[in-house]
């Protein structure tokens, strides 16, 4: 596992998606997130992730070196990640990475600036753990890239649209294993496809389960664009954003947080059905009487 600490000023998305991508594996870990005042609502956001969360006021950055310090060396930071942070890193500072420190440039490279900094060491198999060449790709998927450079064990199928074998359920014999499906939100290893996000079924509901457990709620993604369209228009974005997130969090393993996200969008579609009946009942009257 390598730490890393991230230094932010801004509106924080790049650390956001770096530390949600990483944290749930065991290959790259964010242990610190130091922000400024500029980046206070990013502490909202990330105060559920597995994450030491530090604010420090501008005017007090140069008096909290020997804090940053501690926390550093008590965590094994092995990197220093700068996201539009501006302000002075000291020698005292670099010196406990060795200097090893890159700076983000936007949201979409972070991930991948961040393993192309690690790589020499992520590439580096555990002592206990026998590793297999695996098969060259003629044409290497976005999947298999990402699986080689954190070392998830991935092989694609070898003919399009066949069933992949039915895999053995029982306990993994290796639990300091490299492999973990969270790595990756929407990966189905029952399928070796990549959930798109949303349900293939016509309303949202029946989609087998990650661990084939439960079916996920129904989306309502359809009711919510119709709505939308013909009743009313910000309570049906509102459902809209509630339909796409009963998928993510589905697939990302929240399921409670999945029918919290379905019955929102139940709800504001039916506000805005009846908003839109009420408009429509109290605008005949005034065209009549206009008329």
């Amino acid at each position: 596992m390598k730490n890393i600490a991230i230094f932010v000023s801004g509106d924080g998305n790049a650390t956001e998606r770096v530390v949600k991508l990483f944290n749930e594996g065991n290959r790259v870990h964010t242990v610190l997130v130091v922000m400024d005042d500029s980046a206070t609502g990013l502490m909202d956001r990330l105060k559920d992730e597995d994450v030491t969360l530090l604010h420090i006021p501008d005017a007090e950055w140069h008096s909290h070196t020997e804090e940053i310090v501690a926390l550093l060396k008590d965590k094994e930071v092995k990197l220093l990640v700068l996201d539009n942070f501006d302000e002075v890193i000291f020698d005292e500072i670099m010196e406990t990475t060795n200097g090893d420190l890159i700076r983000l440039t936007s949201y979409e490279q972070a991930p991948r600036e961040v393993v192309a900094a690690l790589e020499a060491d992520l590439r580096k198999p555990a002592e206990d753990i026998k590793t297999e060449e695996p098969e060259t790709e003629q044409n290497p998927t976005p999947e298999s890239e990402w699986a080689d450079a954190l070392k998830i064990q991935f092989t694609p199928p070898k003919v399009p649209n066949t069933p992949p074998d039915v895999p053995d359920r029982k306990p993994n014999p290796n639990p300091n294993s490299d492999f973990n499906p969270k790595q990756f939100s929407g990966w189905n290893p029952n399928s070796n496809q990549m959930h798109s996000g949303f349900s293939r079924t016509p309303f949202g509901r029946g989609a087998e389960g990650p661990d084939g457990s439960e079916p996920m709620p129904s989306t309502y993604l359809i009711w919510s664009i119709l709505v939308t369209v013909f009743c009313c228009f910000i309570p049906g974005i509102i459902a809209i954003i509630f339909s796409s997130m009963v998928s993510s969090k589905y697939y990302a393993g929240d399921i409670e947080g999945s029918r919290r996200a379905s019955r929102q969008a139940e709800i504001w579609i039916i506000v805005s059905v009846v908003l839109g009946v009420l408009a429509a009942t109290l605008y005949l009257p005034f065209m009549l009487i206009g008329g």
